[in-house]
C-alpha cells in the first residue's frame, strides 16, 4: 500500500488543527509522517546501533519511580543500561570524558511510559486510513466521512472512530449512512470497538435481512418490524466484517511500524497489545528482526474457543499457547491470553449486578457461564499463563474475580499478575478483592469524564448513582490494588499525558465550558472523590505497568542495572497546573539509550 504525505494529512487531519485534540496539528502530523516515510524508504533502523558514548541527563526534575531513591540530580547511561542514578558529583566521576551531557533544565526526565492496553494494528490502521475520532459534532463527522470517501478507490468505504454519542441508543440508521454512498458498501467502526454501522449495500453484501438470526453474544439493532437498522454489536459484527477485504502482510507491517513510531512520539517504550492473532505475531517478529520494533511488546493471545471475535482455530490457539516462549524475540513476548467477560454499557451488553433502567431492562450478557469461566481460568493458571480480561460492568467484574478466586483456591496464590481492563463499574463490595487476589486494575483513565458516551448513552440506562461510581480509581488504590494505565488505542487517544490529567481532575480536558445553558442532570466532574494524585498516575504508567507486564526487573523505574528506556518532557509535570498537563509534550524518547523519537520543538 503506497502512502503519500498529502493523503495522510488529508485523511488524518481533515477538520482539526487544534493542538489540544490528540496532538494532531498539521505540522506535527507532517513531521511524523515524513519521518515514518523516510525510515521506510531508506530502511533506517533506530535500533540498529547502540550508543557507544555515555549519556548523562542532568539539570531538571528527574522522576525515578523508585521509592527508595525518588529524586536524583543526574542519570548516567552506558551501552543502553542505567549505571548511575544519584548526585551530579558521582555522575561526573562515573561518566567517561567524552560523555554526552544532556541539559534538561526546566524539563522532566522519567522512565519511558508503559501503555498497558493498546491495539497496535488497529492504531496503525486508524493512522493510515479514515479516522474520524476527532469529529466534534454530527455535522463535522459527516464532513470528515465525505472527504475521506471522496478520494478512496477501495471497494469498501471504511472509517474508524465513530462516536456513538452523536446518535441515539440504537446507533446510526442505514439511511444516514446511505447518504454517504449508495454505490459502495460503507462500514463505520465505533470508537469503542464493540459495534459497527453499515449502509444498505453493505447489508445486501453480507446478506443481513429481517430473517437473519442474531448470533450468540451479539446484537442486531432492528426497527419495530424486525428489519435491521444498520448497527451490529459484539459478535454480530462478524456478519459483515468477514466480507471486508483482508489486509496483506505488507499492509499490516506498514500499519504496525507506523503505530510503533506513534507510540514513541508519545513517550511510550513498552506496551501491552491486548488482542493478537497469528498475523500480528508474525509482523511483530518481523519488525523486531529488522530493528524497527522500538517498543517492548507483551501480547495477549485472542482466546480461540468460540469466544467473541475468534481469530484462530482451536488447534492454532493451542499451538500458540504451547509455543509462546519459542515465538518470543528480544522486544516481543507472547505471555498472556485475553478473555472477553462481557460487552459494553451503551449496547446494554455489559453485565450488571442490578438491572438496566431501559425499557428492555435485564442485566446484560456474560460471555461464559460461571462454571465455564472458572474452568478456563483454572486451565490457564495451571499452565502458568497470565489472564488478561475485558470487563466493563460490575457483574462482569464480579464474575472474573470469582474465577480468579476459584483458581487461587485450586492452586494457591500465584505470581501471574492477572489483569482486568476497563472497570467502568465495580460493585463496592468487590473493591478489596483486587488486592486479596493479586489482580491488577487496568484503567483507561481518559474515559473517567462526563463526555457524550457517559452523559448521552450511559446515564439514561444506568442512572446517576451508578454514573458517579464509574472508574473508581481512587477507591481501588485506597483498597490496595495495583493500578495501571492503558489507552485502549485506537479506541481513544494514545497520549498518556491526557489520561494522567483526567485521572487528576476527572473533567473533560477538551472543553472549558462543559455545561450548556439550562442543562439539567448534567455534571462537569465525574465523582471528584475518585480523583488521584500525580504520583499515582505516573506510577500507573511506569513502574506499576512494568510489573503487570512482567518486566519490572528491566524497566519501569530509573535504577542502576535497568534498561535506559527514558522520556524527556517539555515541562516538569509537578510544576504545572493539573489542567495544563495535557499541553506538555514529549521532547525525546529513548529505548536502550537510543534516541527513537525527537520533537521538532526541542530546545536545549
Amino acid at each position: 500500500m503506497a502512502i503519500g504525505a498529502d493523503y495522510l494529512e488529508q485523511t488524518l487531519l481533515p477538520m482539526s488543527a487544534n493542538p489540544s485534540e490528540y496532538g494532531r496539528t498539521v505540522m506535527s502530523r507532517r513531521l511524523l509522517m515524513c519521518n515514518v516515510m523516510l525510515g521506510l524508504l531508506l530502511g533506517l533502523s533506530p535500533m540498529a546501533t547502540v550508543a557507544s558514548t555515555d549519556l548523562v541527563f542532568a539539570g531538571g526534575h528527574i522522576y525515578t519511580a523508585d521509592p527508595a531513591n525518588p529524586r536524583a540530580d543526574a542519570v548516567v547511561v552506558r551501552n543502553g543500561e542505567i549505571i548511575h542514578v544519584g548526585s551530579m558529583n558521582d555522575a561526573s566521576a562515573i561518566a567517561t570524558s567524552d560523555a554526552n551531557w544532556i541539559d534538561i533544565s526546566g524539563k522532566m526526565l522519567l522512565p519511558g511510559f508503559h501503555d498497558a492496553h493498546v491495539h497496535t494494528r488497529l492504531g496503525g490502521r486508524s493512522l493510515t486510513g479514515c479516522d474520524v475520532t476527532s469529529a466534534g459534532s454530527l455535522d463535522q463527522l459527516s464532513q470528515m466521512l465525505r472527504l475521506c470517501f471522496s478520494t478512496s478507490e477501495k471497494p469498501w468505504l471504511v472509517a474508524e472512530g465513530l462516536n456513538l454519542g452523536f446518535f441515539g441508543p440504537a446507533g446510526p440508521m442505514s439511511p444516514w449512512i446511505d447518504a454517504l454512498s449508495t454505490t459502495k458498501p460503507v462500514l463505520l467502526r465505533a470508537s469503542d470497538g464493540h459495534s459497527v454501522s453499515i449502509n444498505s449495500m453493505a447489508m445486501r453484501v453480507a446478506g443481513i435481512t429481517a430473517k437473519t438470526l442474531t448470533p450468540v453474544s451479539g446484537v442486531i439493532e432492528r426497527d419495530s418490524d424486525g428489519s435491521p437498522t444498520g448497527t451490529l454489536r459484539e459478535s454480530a459484527m462478524d456478519l459483515v466484517e468477514r466480507h471486508v477485504p483482508a489486509e496483506s502482510f505488507a499492509e499490516r507491517r506498514e500499519m504496525m511500524q507506523i503505530a510503533v513510531q506513534e507510540m514513541n512520539r508519545f513517550g511510550i517504550t513498552s506496551a501491552f497489545d491486548a488482542w493478537v492473532g497469528r498475523e500480528d505475531i508474525d509482523v511483530y517478529r518481523d519488525l523486531d528482526r529488522g530493528g524497527a520494533l522500538t517498543v517492548r511488546i507483551r501480547a495477549a493471545l485472542a482466546y480461540g474457543h468460540g469466544a467473541l471475535f475468534t481469530l484462530d482455530s482451536p488447534q492454532e490457539y493451542e499451538r500458540l499457547v504451547s509455543d509462546g516462549a519459542q515465538l518470543a524475540t528480544e522486544n516481543f513476548k507472547l505471555g498472556a491470553v485475553k478473555l472477553f467477560i462481557d460487552g459494553v454499557l451503551e449496547g446494554e451488553t455489559a453485565a450488571l449486578v442490578s438491572p438496566y433502567l431501559s425499557e428492555k431492562g435485564g442485566r446484560g450478557d456474560l460471555t461464559y457461564t460461571q462454571a465455564e469461566l472458572n474452568s478456563i481460568v483454572i486451565d490457564l493458571s495451571k499452565r502458568g499463563v497470565q489472564v488478561y480480561t475485558h470487563a466493563v460492568g460490575d457483574g462482569g467484574v464480579r464474575s472474573i474475580l470469582d474465577a480468579f478466586e476459584a483458581a487461587q483456591t485450586a492452586f494457591g496464590k500465584s505470581d501471574l499478575r492477572n489483569q482486568i481492563s476497563h472497570l467502568q463499574l465495580i460493585h463496592p463490595d468487590d473493591y478489596s478483592r483486587f488486592s486479596e487476589l493479586g489482580v491488577v486494575a487496568n484503567f483507561q483513565a481518559l474515559w473517567a469524564l462526563p463526555d457524550e458516551w457517559i452523559m448521552n448513552l450511559n446515564l439514561p440506562i444506568v442512572g446517576m448513582e451508578r454514573v458517579q461510581r464509574m472508574y473508581p480509581i481512587a477507591s481501588l488504590s485506597r483498597a490496595g490494588a495495583t493500578i495501571v494505565g492503558g489507552s485502549d488505542w485506537n479506541v481513544s487517544s494514545l497520549n498518556p499525558l491526557e489520561a494522567i490529567e483526567v485521572g487528576l481532575l476527572r473533567q473533560d480536558w477538551t472543553k472549558n465550558d462543559r455545561l450548556p445553558d439550562g442543562a439539567t442532570d448534567q455534571i462537569d466532574t465525574l465523582n471528584p472523590d475518585e480523583r488521584v494524585d500525580l504520583d499515582t498516575m505516573l506510577r500507573a504508567y511506569t513502574v506499576n505497568a512494568a510489573w503487570a507486564m512482567h518486566q519490572d526487573t528491566i524497566t519501569g523505574s530509573l535504577m542502576r542495572g535497568k534498561r535506559a528506556d527514558l522520556v524527556v518532557l517539555s515541562k516538569d509535570l509537578f510544576a504545572v497546573p493539573p489542567q495544563k498537563i495535557s499541553t506538555v509534550f514529549v521532547e525525546r524518547t529513548y529505548m536502550n539509550g537510543n534516541l527513537v523519537y525527537e520533537s521538532g520543538a526541542v530546545t536545549d
